[in-house]
């Protein structure tokens, strides 16, 4: 069966395990593919799988997962240049970028967290003029790493996979839409009636003009039953539908002058 979209994961060992999650949460029509390169930097990521992301288009999705071991060597302006060649260069697919993870292992005010920080926030500057990228929160607590801090565990890594397979989805605008099914409407007085269905009593549902046309025929009708009795000819004048007064600001203004 052949697979609608596509999803190649390339990354460090961050991106190592979040594959079967991925796929787990995906549709049948979704093929994933990984390719993990533990300990390695953003180029030596960027410059894997190439043959298979130039063959994607824009029904697929590649998720690179990289940079924490050149915030760690203090190359994080070498890190960016080189995800924004990879960017430019596949413009023909959707690319999903995920931030750098905080390092647990390190206290707070360390150096390298604070790098962290700062190349999260230059990536995410940077690919604002890119249309075909997303930049993706890591934002997890001490909770969703193991014991040493460096690497997440297996709820982390099942949290990160479920907002990677939202953000697939909403890339790719795959989400099932449920279809909105419209109430039957039941009049007692009337009897049943469908959804869409107008009643024909006055003043539900019709225009107030055509409520007026009808009373005006309907006082014609008895002034001709009532000539018919009586002997009296009534008036052959035909009236006219009364004009409903609207509470503007010549009428008030006009009342003024006549109270007085």
């Amino acid at each position: 069966m052949e697979k609608k979209h596509k999803v190649i994961v390339i990354g460090d060992s961050h991106a190592r395990g979040c594959a079967a999650e991925i796929k787990s949460n995906l549709e049948e029509d979704f093929e994933v593919q990984v390719f993990v390169s533990p300990g390695t930097g953003v180029n030596t990521i960027t410059t894997s799988a190439i043959r298979d992301i130039q063959q994607l288009s824009k029904q697929d999705v590649v998720v690179v997962w990289g940079g924490s071991k050149d915030v760690g060597k203090n190359e994080s302006k070498k890190g960016i240049n080189r995800i924004q060649r990879f960017v430019e260069t596949n413009k023909h697919t959707n690319i999903i970028l995920m931030e750098v993870p905080h390092r647990h292992d390190l206290i707070q005010e360390s150096c390298v967290n604070k790098e962290v920080k700062k190349y999260n926030s230059r990536i995410r500057k940077h690919m604002k003029v890119h249309e075909n990228a997303e930049v993706l929160h890591v934002n997890l607590d001490r909770s969703g790493f193991t014991k040493h801090g460096l690497h997440m565990n297996a709820m982390g890594k099942e949290v990160m996979a479920k907002r990677i397979v939202e953000a697939i989805k909403r890339t790719l605008k795959v989400w099932r839409k449920k279809p909105i099914s419209l109430k039957w409407k039941e009049d007692p007085s009337t009897g049943n009636q469908g959804p869409g269905e107008a009643t024909n009593e006055v003043g539900e549902g019709r225009d107030p003009t055509e409520n007026q046309n009808d009373s005006v025929q309907a006082e014609e009708n008895n002034s001709k039953r009532q000539e018919k009795e009586t002997g009296v000819k009534a008036s052959g004048r035909s009236r006219k539908i009364p004009v409903t007064r609207r509470d503007d600001f010549l009428w008030t203004v006009n009342c003024k002058k006549h109270s007085r």
